[in-house]
């Protein structure tokens, strides 16, 4: 079907994937508050949690802060489901920087 799609419309490559590089994201004053946002969190080391709807942008705006970064500098670490509790995220970091983590006594 996408193959379809893409002949019938002389696309080269799909227009819409997350290959787009950042600088070719639409920017508009939200987007740029929620990159500032998110800069400022790195910036300050702290944690930031961005909520939205469905398509309001925010992986746009982490991927255009992201590519800001000095990336040997930085380890990003994303999470698909943050809902796993502390133990699991702090699981999830200790695995993704290279430790192993120590191991939990649940009951």
């Amino acid at each position: 079907m996408i193959d379809k799609l893409t002949a019938h419309w002389g696309f080269t490559r799909m227009p819409f994937g997350k290959d787009l590089a950042p600088s070719m994201l639409h920017r508009h004053s939200a987007h740029a508050q929620a990159v500032a946002r998110i800069t400022w969190c790195i910036g300050e080391r702290a944690l930031g949690v961005f909520t939205g709807e469905v398509g309001a942008g925010k992986t746009v705006a982490v991927r255009a802060s992201l590519s800001q970064l000095d990336h040997p500098r930085h380890k990003v670490i994303y999470m698909a489901n943050p809902a796993v509790g502390v133990a699991g995220i702090h699981h999830a970091i200790v695995t993704a920087l290279g430790g192993v983590p120590a191991p939990t006594n649940r009951r």
